[in-house]
């Protein structure tokens, strides 16, 4: 590339030259006299500088002074002047040439750098107006790659997403995949000249999101940057659709099981009315024997038991509705947990649950039946998944704006990874679905109930110590 551009200045240089002294032999066979002349040359210098540069300008104009001297001053076909006015001409000639030769060489320059601005600013255009042509169905990484070496016209384009942990490439590019990755690590913004190669960091705000390298341009610096804007913009948006058609197909998913749920204890109500009547009716008649009787209590024991908690399935299918309303009333809050506890006998079995506030009373604002749904719940989950027979710990601690209620087993455990997900509808920790029964609704009522409290719900767990649940519910006075 070099070699070729010598070349070619050489070449405008030696036809510059041969102009240059083909006007001098025109204006000396026509008789010019000096002003003349100079104002040809000048033409031809501010022609050259127009249309070539300042090299080839300058050294015309350093031949036009040779020339002018030798062939248009006194004495004649001689390198000497014996006039002074001539070489004040000569100087003002050569100066004024290449002032303007300077002038014109930065005309032009930036006339150059104006269309290649403009040209810059009609591939970022097309490139925006494509990315928002994008196809949501397919990975968003590669299409974006292809795009960008497509509409700019580079020759290779590599981008790494840190969000899926995904490299995809377009076109050829002389970097690894470990250079490309790194660039995002490192967060370092880097332009190589020689290469061509321009590495930028993807950011969403101040948050790092990628690395972009786009190898074999000829773009600014500021080019490439709204390259780099535009390409981060593009995988936010496309996550952001992403996101926002999971959070659609989770809501219908969630209406469709809450009223399946719904339907199902509506229909279970019905025979349970009829076992409890039927029960109830055989121990009011008193006509039974011993062994009889005790089998009959017991139906109808385990019929009202079944009736409580087909009656917690119909609040916990409504429990996720959008408009669920907190009926705030002053609860004793040691008082309702003990409440909770006794009609938690049967879930609890054998496990002792110790109360370490037992002798103190902590009053809030809340929702009585709610509240008592969520402790149902985590007394549920923590006999379930504790050791046999190991005790339950209930604790109850007052803090400044809120009042902290932990419930803590032994012998089970949940890794990092799986301490959000456990909150989630319908989730189940892999390995927990074959060994323990269940549906996996009873956290995520929880953290519902507690954040229509304004509360918070969290966990953690210990492979020494067990497994705490904490939900919060605030210091607040009533609502009003």
């Amino acid at each position: 590339m070099r070699k070729r551009t010598i070349r070619d200045v050489a070449i405008r240089i030696a036809v510059g030259i041969t102009a240059a002294l083909l006007i001098t032999w025109v204006a000396y066979r026509f008789h010019f006299n000096l002003s003349s002349a100079t104002s040809i040359h000048l033409f031809l210098v501010t022609a050259i500088a127009l249309q070539w540069g300042l090299l080839e300008a300058s050294a015309v104009s350093l031949l036009s002074v040779v020339c002018l001297d030798y062939f248009f001053t006194q004495p004649l076909f001689k390198f000497y002047m014996t006039d002074s006015h001539d070489w004040i001409a000569l100087i003002t000639f050569e100066s004024v040439a290449l002032l303007v030769s300077r002038l014109s060489n930065q005309v032009s320059r930036h006339a150059r750098e104006a269309e290649m601005h403009q040209s810059h600013l009609q591939k970022l255009y097309e490139l925006s107006q494509n990315i928002l042509l994008l196809d949501r169905q397919r990975p968003v990484d590669q299409q974006l790659a292809s795009l960008i070496q497509a509409t700019l016209q580079v020759k290779g384009v590599a981008l790494w997403n840190a969000y899926d942990l995904h490299l995809c490439m377009s076109g050829t590019c002389s970097v690894t995949d470990d250079e490309v990755r790194s660039t995002y690590f490192t967060e370092s913004n880097e332009d190589d000249s020689v290469t061509a190669t321009s590495r930028r960091v993807l950011r969403s705000g101040t948050r790092s999101m990628g690395s972009l390298v786009i190898c074999g341009h000829s773009l600014d610096a500021t080019s490439i940057n709204a390259t780099a804007s535009l390409t981060a913009v593009a995988i936010e948006r496309a996550r952001a659709f992403s996101a926002e058609s999971s959070a659609e197909a989770a809501r219908q998913s969630e209406q469709l099981r809450s009223a399946v749920l719904d339907a199902l204890a509506h229909a279970f109500k019905t025979p349970l009315t009829t076992i409890r009547s039927s029960s109830s009716g055989l121990i009011e008649m008193d006509t039974l024997s011993g062994t009889e009787r005790k089998l009959v209590v017991l139906i109808d024991q385990q019929a009202d038991h079944l009736n409580e908690l087909t009656t917690r399935l119909l609040r916990t299918a409504r429990i996720d509705s959008a408009n669920l309303k907190v009926k705030r009333e002053r609860i004793d809050l040691t008082e309702l947990i003990q409440d909770s506890i006794e009609e938690s006998s049967s879930e609890l079995g054998a496990h002792p649950v110790n109360i370490a506030s037992e002798t103190q009373h902590y009053m809030v604002w809340a929702d009585k039946q709610l509240l008592k749904m969520a402790l149902f719940q985590l007394f549920d989950n923590a006999a379930k998944y504790g050791s046999p027979c190991s005790s339950i710990t209930i604790d109850v601690q007052e803090e400044q704006a809120e009042t902290l209620i932990s419930i803590r087993n032994e012998g089970s455990y949940i890794p990092p990874e799986e301490r959000e997900n456990i909150f989630k509808r319908f989730y189940r920790s892999p390995g927990s679905d074959r060994r323990i029964s269940g549906t996996g609704i009873g956290l995520s009522v929880v953290k519902r109930i507690t954040e229509a409290h304004q509360g918070r719900a969290w966990v953690n767990s210990d492979l020494h110590t067990g497994t705490t649940f904490f939900l919060t519910l605030p210091r607040m006075a009533k609502e009003r």
